[in-house]
């Protein structure tokens, strides 16, 4: 697979260098006041009639989130997570993300729930004043509770 990311940026020769050109990418176009960076990739498949070539061209969107709630408290909001079509998921569309951790926030009075695997997703949700879910906690006789991320 290789690259050819806008002028400027250096083109990657293998798919782990694609993040690393993707981001110079971004940062290219952010320094330039653009807000949707573009990169293109060209793969080439040998096919029994020759070689195709693939063209697929990926653009930085804006960012969009989605509120799942609101709960009456944080433990609603886990308990709901934990039996969530993300988590539990129906055949043959689910589970999505089967180890997704499940999380709530604050939002005003009440609470949201959000389920996410990346570890970077805690940051978001403390920084949010939100606690990770913890179900069947034998320490508060088996109720679920969410304890503060720190």
């Amino acid at each position: 697979v290789t690259c050819a990311p806008r002028p400027g940026v250096p083109t990657p020769k293998t798919v782990p260098d694609f993040e690393k050109a993707l981001a110079k990418a971004s940062e290219a176009s952010a320094a330039k006041g653009s807000i949707s960076p573009s990169v293109s990739i060209s793969a080439a498949a040998t096919q029994s009639s020759g070689e195709a070539a693939e063209k697929m061209a990926i653009t930085a969107h804006h960012f969009m989130e989605v509120d799942l709630g609101p709960f009456a408290s944080a433990a609603a909001a886990c308990d709901y997570c934990f039996g969530s079509f993300t988590k539990e998921g129906q055949s043959p569309a689910g589970p999505i993300a089967p180890a997704c951790v499940c999380m709530a926030y604050p939002d005003g009075a009440q609470y949201n729930m959000f389920c996410a695997t990346p570890v970077s997703a805690a940051g978001y949700v403390a920084g949010k004043g939100g606690c990770r879910c913890k179900g069947r906690d034998m320490e508060n006789m088996g109720s679920t509770t969410c304890e503060p991320i720190r």
